[in-house]
């Protein structure tokens, strides 16, 4: 993007602050600067959180903050609006197939033709919704986990050992995830604990990486009604809306016609154009930008630039619990292939993705990077434009 007015209220409270969330969190008319100072938000906890642990190894909000960056392309609406319409308009099959059904519509007396722009500027809708789904989602967890490691931050602070996040811990609702429940959360504080705490390299390494997969566990859990949804786009509706408006204000006779047209004809237009959806969802949805590069979900992970594919205190995994967590999603398998999510829509199968890239990059130094240069942070905060890409 070039420049952008994104709001006009200054940020309160410090970066890590209940207040700043609070704001962020309550910045309902202006979804593209707020994912833009979530993305900031996990940042900063990032850094915090690696003060009190330790920056040997990456945290959950480290993470977080490029998928949050990686999500604002979407909530920004600046780029795969077009690509979906360049696809469209590009596809010689659908172009052929659409002018197979205008050729019919033309027999029916006073029907007008279903023309390309009509339907591409329908569709360019749906993927407007979809971008309000993945902001929704990246809202959601934000809402939730920010505050909660707000107060892990201050309580590591003020407590050493292994019990410093107890009293949060007690705060949280006891139940499964998927039942608005927090346990998985209150067995991530407590190994993010018990790490400071521990000396051995390896071993240290390893609850981070058991705490860090607990809540992208949790994340997850949450986020797969959003994903669900944004990959199973309702594209099918607006290309039958177009073609059901052509019959507006024509006789009985003539609609019956031109339905029965449509009926025949209409269908290998919608499964060429939900194809095309989920080429580009699977390419777009299914990507995470890191400093180093970016990571395509759907294939087999990659080694980090002149480094093996795990660290070394991460390989072999010193703590059975952790290798029996990675066993039961699969993400065990060092230096081969199938690390890749063969279906991003399936929980298991993303954590899989999930869990692997954690080990591989959890040494990563870059991923502790600012996410914004000093202009572009300082037109979030204060409310003014922010220019350059983002």
């Amino acid at each position: 993007m070039s420049e952008e007015t994104i709001g006009d209220v200054a940020a309160p409270g410090g970066p890590v602050s209940g207040e700043r969330i609070s704001w962020i969190i309550a910045l309902d008319g202006d979804p593209i600067r707020r994912n833009l100072l979530i993305t900031q938000c996990y940042h900063d906890l990032s850094s915090a959180l690696a003060e009190a642990l330790g920056p040997d190894n990456a945290n959950w909000c480290t993470y977080a903050t490029w998928a949050s960056k990686t999500a604002g392309r979407f909530i920004r609406d600046d780029e795969i609006p077009a690509a979906f319409r360049g696809l469209l308009s590009s596809s010689q099959p659908l172009s052929v197939t659409l002018t197979r059904v205008n050729d019919a519509l033309r027999q029916v007396q006073d029907v007008r033709e279903l023309h390309e722009e009509g339907l591409l500027n329908m569709i360019r809708g749906v993927v407007h919704d979809v971008a309000e789904k993945i902001a929704a989602g990246n809202l959601a967890v934000f809402g939730e986990l920010a505050p909660v490691f707000a107060r892990a931050i201050e309580a590591l602070a003020a407590m050493p050992g292994e019990n410093a996040n107890n009293a949060i811990i007690e705060s949280l609702t006891p139940g499964p995830s998927n039942r608005a429940g927090q346990s998985l959360l209150a067995s991530a504080l407590r190994a993010y604990a018990q790490a400071r705490a521990e000396p051995d390299p390896a071993r240290r390494a390893a609850l981070m990486l058991l705490a860090n997969g607990q809540v992208g566990l949790h994340e997850q859990i949450r986020l797969q009604p959003f994903i669900q949804e944004s990959l199973d786009a309702p594209i099918r509706d607006p290309v039958h809306d177009a073609a059901a408006e052509l019959s507006e204000g024509l006789s009985r006779s003539l609609a019956h016609e031109l339905h029965a047209i449509g009926s025949r004809l209409l269908h290998p237009v919608v499964d060429l154009a939900c194809k095309l959806w989920d080429e580009l969802a699977t390419r777009e949805l299914m990507k995470l930008e890191l400093p180093d590069g970016t990571l395509t979900l759907g294939a087999d992970l990659p080694a980090p630039h002149g480094q093996p594919l795990y660290p070394e205190r991460l390989n072999p995994i010193v703590r059975p619990d952790v290798q029996a967590f990675l066993d039961q999603y699969g993400a065990d398998q060092p230096g081969t292939p199938g690390t890749h999510a063969v279906d991003w829509a399936t929980l298991s199968d993303r954590m899989r993705f999930i869990l692997d890239m954690f080990r591989s990059r959890q040494c990563d130094g870059a991923l502790l990077g600012e996410p914004f240069t000093p202009t572009q942070l300082h037109g979030m905060l204060t409310g003014g434009s922010v220019s350059g890409a983002l």
